[in-house]
């Protein structure tokens, strides 16, 4: 397997809004797209992805692959639509596939691209052989037999990913909130405007003491202090909001694509029709039989003999076709199975550096207050010394 795609962290896409929007009467927004492995760079509008999203399910409806974010956010569709682009170039088989390398590579417009393109909108054949090797066909089975508690799995992880996906993004907005305070708190503090003598002199207690102008000074330095620990905190909200909150993202995505990759396979699935079939054969088989226990056949028979053995050839060609497609299903399942649990290898790379931010963002902190401290620590205590 390519190592690419479960590294979350790599994107091969980069998007932006172009300047130029599109249309003559009814604008819409533009999107270039740039990327690294087909050094290439095109415009796409948003139904542009959305057909190549809906492409994807129709050519690949038994595998896992990318989500497009929905149209109705647009603060965040960039995001979402680079996590998408990027999501499908992680993939080795869907870097192959001839539309998509179109979709990253030809600058015509895409919709003239499909209009002039000789397409391949049927779903891929899977050779079951082929693809499982020497994988036992049982342990394929008995994967297949707790479908639905993998599915309980899948539906867990995403609660999981959710809820840690919405704890850092409150973390974010506390830590703003955090780093607004403590910059109010740290404005407090500055006397820049403070009278430093009695306008006439002449009122001996409205002479600043040698103490006061030293705590004056010391706090404007404490201020600054302060406002040092804001910038901190607000760069530490940011870091949790735009990098540990969007790798989970990225984890959350392939969840999903994985519980909605589970959904059609239910649909899809074909075990209640070949029992409907087998069901159906067994009758005629029988008929069959009663009609050949007759010796000889009366002439009024053997048209329903005819018809007979023809719906047990089409039975025959209906079940071997459905069987096809069944194995297909459990196949397909089995190893996108083993390529789901594969991402959680990621979690390392997420997790190690969420940590490792933590220490370096608290190490800072630390610096910023220790300095802080030296500088309150040099206040002055003397009572008397305020008088002057």
């Amino acid at each position: 397997m390519d190592e690419l795609q479960w590294k979350l962290d790599k994107e091969d896409v980069s998007i932006k809004e172009s300047a130029e929007r599109g249309g003559i009467v009814f604008k819409h927004t533009n999107y270039e797209i740039s990327t690294r492995s087909f050094s290439s760079m095109v415009v796409r509008r948003y139904r542009d992805f959305d057909w190549i999203s809906n492409y994807l399910v129709t050519r690949y409806p038994y595998r896992m692959h990318a989500n497009i974010p929905p149209k109705g956010f647009p603060d965040s569709r960039i995001k979402g639509l680079t996590r998408f682009a990027s999501a499908i170039l992680r993939i080795p088989f869907l870097r192959r596939d001839a539309l998509v390398i179109q979709f990253f590579t030809n600058t015509d417009e895409f919709g003239h691209v499909l209009k002039v393109g000789n397409l391949d909108m049927e779903a891929e054949d899977i050779d079951v052989e082929d693809e499982l090797g020497s994988t036992p066909w049982p342990e394929v089975q008995q994967t297949y037999a707790a479908f639905d508690d993998f599915y309980a799995q899948v539906a867990r992880d995403e609660e999981r990913y959710r809820t840690q996906i919405t704890s850092l993004e409150k973390i974010a907005r506390y830590k703003q909130a955090i780093g607004d305070e403590l910059n109010v708190y740290s404005d407090t503090m500055r006397l820049i405007n403070a009278p430093r003598e009695s306008v006439s002199g002449s009122r001996k207690f409205h002479v600043q003491a040698a103490s006061k102008r030293t705590l004056d000074s010391n706090l404007n330095e404490l201020s600054m202090s302060f406002s040092d620990a804001s910038l901190l905190e607000k760069a530490h909200g940011e870091v949790q909001k735009t990098i540990s909150a969007e790798y989970l993202r990225r984890v959350y995505d392939v969840v999903i694509s994985m519980k909605l990759m589970m959904d059609r396979m239910r649909r899809m699935e074909k075990r209640k029709d070949i029992q409907r079939v087998c069901e159906r054969n067994d009758a005629n088989r029988k008929a069959m039989a009663q009609l050949n226990g007759e010796s000889p056949v009366p002439d009024s028979d053997r048209s329903s003999t005819d018809r007979l053995e023809r719906l047990l050839r089409e039975d025959a060609a209906e079940l071997q076709l459905l069987n096809h497609e069944q194995r297909c299903i459990e196949a397909r399942f089995y190893l996108e199975l083993a390529r789901y649990k594969c991402y959680e290898s990621f979690l390392q790379t997420h997790y190690h550096g969420y940590i490792e931010e933590q220490i370096k963002h608290h190490t800072m902190t630390l610096n910023a207050w220790k300095q802080a401290l030296s500088t309150a620590d040099d206040l002055p205590t003397d009572p008397l010394g305020f008088i002057s």
